[in-house]
């Protein structure tokens, strides 16, 4: 008995590890303002690098963020765990430059926390 309830609950660990998706959630700068004045933007913005929707299309468009919005980084993540894009066990990468300046300790701190409680694991890339 206690190998028959063993291999489902392995099964179903696997299952769950295959459904779980990465998203990546990168920091870097929007051309627009060299493009409207000529000088480069020094204030970074934040791209949130999703993946195919199950049963959609290959390609999903990313979503630009001005500033590190906490709030707003919450709801598209909440619309992705809503349409089964990310799951439980999923990953969020997010990769700072390593040149612009970070987002708050305690936004960054406020993101990992709210993708604790949800169940999805937040990875910060070492910058050098």
């Amino acid at each position: 008995m206690k190998t028959i309830l063993l291999i489902l609950i392995y099964l179903t660990l696997n299952t769950m590890i295959a459904c779980a998706e990465d998203v990546h959630l990168v920091e870097t700068l929007y051309d627009d303002a060299y493009i409207m004045n000529g000088k480069p933007s020094e204030s970074p913005v934040y791209v949130l690098l999703m993946p195919a929707y199950p049963g959609g299309n290959d390609y999903v468009e990313p979503e630009v963020f001005r500033t590190f919005d906490v709030k707003a980084i919450e709801r598209s993540i909440d619309f992705m765990v809503s349409q089964g894009i990310m799951t439980k066990g999923s990953i969020l990468h997010f990769d700072p430059s390593p040149v612009l300046p970070r987002p708050s300790r305690a936004d960054l701190s406020a993101l990992t926390d709210y993708c604790k409680k949800i169940g999805i694991n937040v990875v910060v890339a070492a910058t050098v």
